[in-house]
């Protein structure tokens, strides 16, 4: 057991941090209850679209304004639109990856012309050279 204390005044020993008490208490108002911050005593859902199911996103500015943004799933035309860039992207990856591969067809196919050619222009010359 250790005699250790956080209030020991004895010196070399590491003093304790207190806990913080909150400074105020965070105050929960009910649905459609007024607001004691806005002037008026407005309700919070006054300024609430109505029909406001899914993600929602709530912010307050500076002025203690409520702002409320709505994220709704793509409807059919979005989803079609994103399906045609993401295949326009795709076709033309698949244009760049032909292009290369037809671009190098017919370099290989010369190179390895060039090398048939020279090993008979080799056999050839050493026919003429008696070699």
């Amino acid at each position: 057991m250790s005699d250790f204390r956080s209030d020991d005044p004895r010196p070399g020993r590491p003093e304790q941090p207190r806990a913080e008490q909150p400074r105020a208490e965070p105050e929960i108002i009910p649905p459609g209850a007024p607001d004691p911050v806005r002037p008026g005593g407005a309700r919070a859902s006054d300024s609430e679209p109505e029909g406001f199911p899914g993600a929602v996103f709530i912010t307050v500015d500076e002025q203690g304004r409520t702002r409320y943004t709505k994220i709704e799933p793509p409807g059919p035309f979005a989803v079609a639109i994103g399906m045609l860039v993401l295949g326009g992207i795709v076709a033309a990856i698949l244009l760049v990856a032909l292009g290369l591969v037809l671009f190098w067809v017919p370099v290989i196919v010369i190179a390895v012309a060039l090398v048939l050619f020279s090993s008979y222009l080799k056999a050839a010359w050493q026919r003429l050279t008696g070699r």
